[in-house]
């Protein structure tokens, strides 16, 4: 026989059955909304919230309410590795990163009016219209200038996004990067060998150049050396000039003096004359 202490009586099972569901019921009287979220709640199938319910306590008829929450702070969505087609028929493959919030305007919309009731997936619902975009932006532009025009078609992307979400699902988007760029393999090597072309051609420039301020050079040297040279002959003609000239004028003069010298010894010799007879 089975000792008097370990028999469980069947009043102890219901009165322990009816406590497990009583806390139940109690415990899914009341549903906390975080700080984070905004909520909704269905009765039976129906929408009974007209406003998203705010952060905090609420109260719900248990086994009968169902409450759904949605994240509405600032989040990050990142649509990695689209490979697109440039105009040039240029495989790149681009990542975009998005932030982007929840209007309390679009909370019971995205609840109840997109996707499954009461939840709403941001990878399903928006990766598609993103990927669609960056497609259509970059679809537009020549590889060669994706680098200079990058900064361009965020811009243009991140306002084809602003438009097309808000009127799709009334999200926000924030802002939106271009995190990163991928070239083909092929398209990488010809870049190289145009830069190195590029280089090549430049480098050739340069020489020609130097050459030719050599060449500039030396034909500035020998003119200022014949300008010398000529400036040197010429002074020293002038100075010859000059030379002559002045012997010319110092045989001049001694031949004046000495005309003058024997004038006044003729006029001597005639006045002695005159004066002794």
């Amino acid at each position: 026989m089975q000792p008097k202490n370990m028999i469980i009586r069947p009043k102890y099972i219901i009165i322990a059955i009816l406590l497990l569901m009583t806390w139940m019921i109690i415990s899914d009287c009341f549903f906390i909304v975080q700080p984070t979220e905004l909520a909704g709640v269905r009765r039976m199938g129906n929408v009974i919230t007209s406003s998203p319910l705010l952060p905090g306590l609420h109260f719900k008829i248990p086994l009968i309410d169902t409450a759904d929450t949605l994240q509405v702070s600032l989040d990050t969505f990142k649509a990695n590795d689209l490979t697109i087609y440039t105009i040039d028929n240029q495989p790149v493959t681009i990542s975009v990163s998005m932030s982007y919030r929840v209007p309390k305007r679009a909370v019971l919309k995205l609840l109840y009016e997109v996707g499954n009731a009461g939840s709403f997936g941001i990878t399903e619902n928006v990766f598609p219209i993103v990927s669609d975009r960056i497609m259509r932006v970059f679809a537009k532009m020549n590889t060669t200038k994706i680098s200079e025009q990058r900064e361009n078609a965020a811009m243009e992307i991140k306002a084809l996004l602003v438009k097309n979400l808000d009127e799709l699902f009334g999200i926000e988007v924030v802002d939106l990067q271009i995190s990163a760029i991928k070239y083909s393999k092929i398209f990488e090597a010809s870049v190289e060998a145009a830069v190195k072309a590029k280089n090549d051609a430049i480098a050739a420039e340069n020489t020609v150049k130097r050459v030719q301020y050599e060449g500039e050079q030396k034909v500035v040297t020998a003119k200022a050396n014949a300008s010398a040279m000529i400036a040197s002959a010429e002074a020293e003609k002038q100075a010859k000039i000059l030379s002559a000239e002045g012997e010319a004028k110092a045989i001049a003069l001694q031949g004046e003096a000495r005309a003058n010298s024997l004038k006044l010894q003729t006029a001597a010799v005639n006045g002695s004359s005159a004066l002794s007879e």
